[in-house]
């Protein structure tokens, strides 16, 4: 189990109510299946927005598509070691398994989000709605080197909003 003062430092406290995720100070990046953010108009047209709606729409082979994308990205990236921070309990993993696959997609499918931290890549993501999740790196440069191979996986580095 990692101890308390490296979970401190790998999951600080973000207050998202009180302030905008620039406004933190912090080296970050939204990654999504999407190539850009959808507006309401889109994110309603969009069959793909979520698991039940996908598969209640006949869509989810294609749902599923996005979903191996992070899946492949997260397998990579937790090749190593990952610390699982949400859902509790707190975790240490030393490779991916069916344990902390089913965490990363459980949080894909929007049942219950996660927030894993990538020890290898010194990368801690939070699994977020819309298909879009957050990645937070210790470093502007960690952040850079994950972001190069992102659009490897299929997967888009969204603008900062």
């Amino acid at each position: 189990m990692a101890t308390n003062t490296s979970l401190k430092a790998h999951f600080l406290e973000l207050d998202f109510g009180k302030k905008d995720v620039s406004e933190m100070g912090i080296a970050y990046a939204y990654i999504s299946v999407f190539d850009h953010w959808l507006s309401e108009e889109e994110a309603g047209a969009s069959p793909l927005m979520t698991y039940s709606l996908a598969l209640q729409k006949g869509r989810l082979d294609d749902y599923l598509a996005g979903e191996r994308k992070f899946l492949e990205l997260y397998r990579m990236l937790g090749r190593h070691g990952t610390i699982c921070n949400r859902p509790r309990p707190v975790r240490k993993f030393e490779t991916v398994d069916v344990r902390l696959e089913k965490v990363m997609v459980d949080s894909l499918r929007e049942k219950r989000l996660m927030d894993i931290y990538f020890s290898d890549f010194g990368v801690r993501v939070l699994g977020g709605y819309d298909r879009t999740d957050l990645l937070i790196a210790e470093t502007l440069q960690k952040l850079e080197l994950l972001l190069s191979q992102v659009n490897q996986f299929g997967l888009f580095v969204l603008p900062n909003p």
